[in-house]
């Protein structure tokens, strides 16, 4: 014998219509059993309805906490990158500045004064990289904030009713029995019919 119906059973949409298992209306929502052992039909308001199903185990929502961790990674990674980038620029335009004459080597120590409004463009680039981080910060709130929504809207598995798994479970031992009649008869062997007479 099978092992015994748990009540436990998880939201599905199946590619065909079929009747509501309650009501008889049409409707693509399945419940299955998380054993496998039973699954059937149902419609989205009986779903809704403390009386005949109670949503169980919610999947759990990362943290703002956790969010930020996986940001701050993010930003090292990218950070890493970056400066490994650099260093292979820097590499290219060592060798490029050897190659330079004595004049090009001059003329760029003419431009050399140039720091203060290379400063001035840094200060503009900090402020533009502060703006970036609060923009990333509002996103990432907003995914936070979605996440918990729809883990809210559905649970992970649908507990029943103990009047509706009662229901399920004579249902599920009636097709048990008739599984097992029909195997007991397909087994037997009946006489044959004797052809000498």
């Amino acid at each position: 014998m099978s092992a015994p119906l748990r009540n436990a059973y998880v939201e599905k949409t199946a590619t065909t219509e079929r009747s509501c298992y309650i009501c008889m209306k049409m409707t693509v929502k399945v419940l299955t059993a998380k054993d496998g052992g039973d699954f059937f039909y149902v419609c989205a308001s009986h779903l809704s309805d403390p009386g005949f199903a109670q949503g169980e185990g919610y999947p759990s929502v990362p943290t703002p906490e956790a969010l930020a961790a996986v940001a701050a990674i993010r930003k090292k990674k990218a950070e890493a990158e970056k400066k490994k980038q650099e260093e292979t620029t820097a590499a290219k335009t060592s060798t490029d500045d050897s190659q330079k004459s004595a004049a090009s080597k001059f003329g760029s120590a003419v431009f050399s004064g140039l720091g203060t409004i290379a400063s001035a463009t840094a200060s503009s680039v900090s402020s533009f990289i502060n703006d970036e981080e609060a923009k990333q910060a509002r996103i990432q709130e907003q995914e936070y904030q979605k996440r918990l929504a729809e883990a809210k809207k559905k649970p992970a598995y649908w507990v029943l009713d103990q009047k509706i798994f009662f229901l399920r479970q004579n249902e599920v031992k009636k097709k048990a029995a008739k599984k097992g009649a029909t195997e007991t008869l397909n087994g037997l062997s009946f006489p044959r019919v004797p052809k000498d007479i």
